[in-house]
């Protein structure tokens, strides 16, 4: 999973997500929705380095945004 905070201003874009969320196409979060995913990989206890880089993406989103 490739996690990207440069191609769209205040968004999380991820991709190559298949493996760990099963989505094929590119996501383009806000912080908030990428949050949400990553307590749902919390939950599960599931990939939690990726949901870490996830919340990290989201707090670097919001103040480039």
């Amino acid at each position: 999973m490739i996690i990207d905070l440069d191609t769209e201003r205040g968004k999380v874009v991820v991709r190559n997500a298949q493996a760990i969320l099963g989505i094929v196409n590119d996501l383009h979060l806000t912080p908030h929705e990428a949050r949400i995913i990553a307590e749902d990989l919390d939950s599960k206890g599931e990939h939690t380095v990726a949901a870490e880089g996830l919340r990290r993406a989201a707090d670097q989103a919001e103040t480039r945004s």
